[in-house]
């Protein structure tokens, strides 16, 4: 972040419920509807089965894995 000129305002991390109960829920309720308007489409296919493997990660080991954000602002 330094070395393309910005300063470090703030980094944070979403809590658990965040992930479960606001994204990953709300997400596979949109991916099925999506998968419904898009039936046999192999590469609508596959990417929902590469997003099932993201959610398997996160379940187990979500006290190691997640996503740090950053606040920066250019100096």
């Amino acid at each position: 972040m330094q070395k393309v000129g910005y300063s470090l305002i703030a980094a944070f991390t979403l809590p658990e419920k965040c992930w479960t109960d606001d994204y990953f829920i709300p997400r596979e309720a949109a991916e099925r509807a999506f998968l419904k308007k898009h039936p046999g489409n192999k590469t609508v296919e596959d990417y929902m089965e590469s997003s099932k493997y993201e959610v398997e990660l996160y379940a187990k080991y979500k006290q190691h894995y997640g996503y740090v954000f950053y606040i920066g602002k250019k100096t």
